[in-house]
């Protein structure tokens, strides 16, 4: 079991609030990477584990910064991450985008949030073919990376 740095509660209910007054807003990644089945992928299979629960109500879980390894996520179900800056950082301090590196596995989703906290990158993640995906993220302007595996089954 990992530590997790406990999300500011003013900043989650600031997120989840604007993440129901623009839920009509989208995005998605246009990737066409396709899921290959690999020794890595077959060892993810058997070791992932769920990830905490869900801060926004639409989701099936959530990650911050603070969790790293494999994680499961079922087929159609939603994913929030939200990481947030160090507290005491320089002014501009920031999380980059959060990617994934295969989006046929892994699609971009609905994260409603007009304007995230200062100091919070959101995103959200459909889990949409079984297979294995990687999200990631760089810390700016130190460099520090943000990484965690998904598997979709």
């Amino acid at each position: 079991m990992h530590a997790r740095v406990p999300l500011n509660p003013a900043l989650v209910a600031a997120a989840a609030a604007a993440a129901l007054l623009a839920a009509g807003c989208s995005s998605s990644g246009t990737g066409t990477a396709q899921a290959q089945p690999s020794s890595q992928a077959a060892a993810s299979l058997s070791t992932c584990r769920a990830p905490e629960p869900a801060t926004l109500p639409h989701a099936s879980g959530s990650l911050t910064e603070a969790d790293s390894g494999v994680f499961c996520l079922g087929l159609g179900q939603t994913l929030d991450v939200f990481l947030t800056a160090p507290a005491q950082s320089a002014p501009g301090t920031h999380w980059d985008h959060i990617s994934a590196d295969n989006t046929s596995v892994v699609g971009y989703g609905n994260s409603g949030v007009l304007t995230p906290p200062l100091g919070v990158t959101p995103g959200v993640f459909v889990g949409t073919h079984p297979g294995v995906a990687t999200l990631s993220s760089v810390l700016l302007p130190a460099g520090k990376t943000w990484k965690v595996t998904l598997v979709v089954k």
